[in-house]
């Protein structure tokens, strides 16, 4: 386990953040991934924070009048572009404060998943020749992530169109989902795709049409199907790597991340993580794999209510 050793002190104890919650700091708590969230949906964050200043500061060592501010940072994984959200100087000389955190972040910024980072810093040099004391402005002295995974993350998938009797493949299926061999670290939108049999007219009508009573049952039907196969296909396998990998978990989403992906947003239950989540449905897969496949719908939500 990988320990940060922070080259100044730093408080403990003495920052109160309330979860961030959906909307404002009086919605619900913000979910760990939005299942319908789309490309054209903002999404809007609140959250209280109660900081304990004088503490604060005389943990770190820093004068009663010491420059700080409140402020929070996003990034999508699919650019790691951080943009500021919000900033607030916090007061001098007071024992405490209160700030309430509202942020919205544009769609058009976002994909992957969405980190979102509160933090307490120096906003500004000072001067000092105590040993283990921050001086430099941008010095953060406390700070905690919300990561949420977004569809874009979870559950788009490659998708192509083609004729299932010139590939080869049965001429009266729906689709195919494609999966190049079984290393579960190599990068998953080189890996994956999924067919659809543009000779079926049910599925061909289905991608001419995004509304509807049969083009909503396909989809949840193939959305059933992809989670099942995929995280079915790992469960079965030995060489599956249950622990979250030490790499960076900003880079590119591999096979593995993509099923802890598709674990944590349909098949985890509350309080569970995703490994812990994996051991448990691979256990219950090999009991009884018919349990299994219901989860799966239970998860996904299938059938879903189809439109008009």
């Amino acid at each position: 386990m990988s320990v940060r050793v922070w080259p100044y002190r730093r408080p403990v104890g003495r920052v109160h953040a309330e979860q961030w919650r959906s909307g404002d700091a009086t919605g619900e708590p913000a979910p760990a991934a939005l299942t319908a969230w789309d490309y054209t949906t903002d999404i809007a964050l609140g959250r209280v924070i109660e900081i304990n200043l004088a503490d604060l500061r005389e943990d770190c060592g820093l004068a009663p009048d010491a420059p700080l501010r409140l402020c929070v940072r996003y990034w999508p994984s699919t650019s790691l572009l951080r943009r500021s959200a919000f900033v607030q100087n916090l007061p001098t000389h007071m024992a405490r404060t209160s700030c309430e955190v509202q942020i919205s972040v544009d769609s058009t910024q976002l994909g992957g998943f969405l980190t979102v980072e509160t933090l307490i810093e120096l906003t500004a040099d000072l001067p000092s020749e105590t040993p283990f004391v921050a001086t430099r402005a941008g010095s953060i002295l406390w700070s905690d992530q919300l990561r949420i995974h977004l569809e874009g993350g979870a559950g788009l998938l490659p998708v192509a169109p083609v004729s299932f009797s010139e590939a080869g493949l049965p001429a009266g299926s729906a689709w195919y989902v494609s999966m190049d061999g079984g290393d579960w670290q190599q990068a998953a939108m080189g890996s994956l795709l999924v067919l659809l049999n543009e000779d079926n007219p049910s599925v061909k009508e289905a991608m001419e049409s995004t509304q509807g009573q049969l083009s909503g049952m396909l989809w949840s039907i193939l959305e059933a199907d992809i989670v099942t196969d995929l995280v079915g296909r790992a469960l079965d396998d030995e060489a599956f790597v249950d622990e979250t990998p030490s790499d960076d978990p900003d880079g590119d989403l591999t096979m593995a991340g993509l099923v802890r992906a598709l674990v944590r947003t349909y098949l985890s239950r509350p309080g569970e993580s995703a490994e812990q989540a994996v051991k448990r449905l691979r256990d219950e897969r090999r009991r009884d794999p018919s349990r299994f496949r219901a989860d799966v719908h239970a998860g996904v939500k299938f059938p879903r209510e189809a439109t008009a």
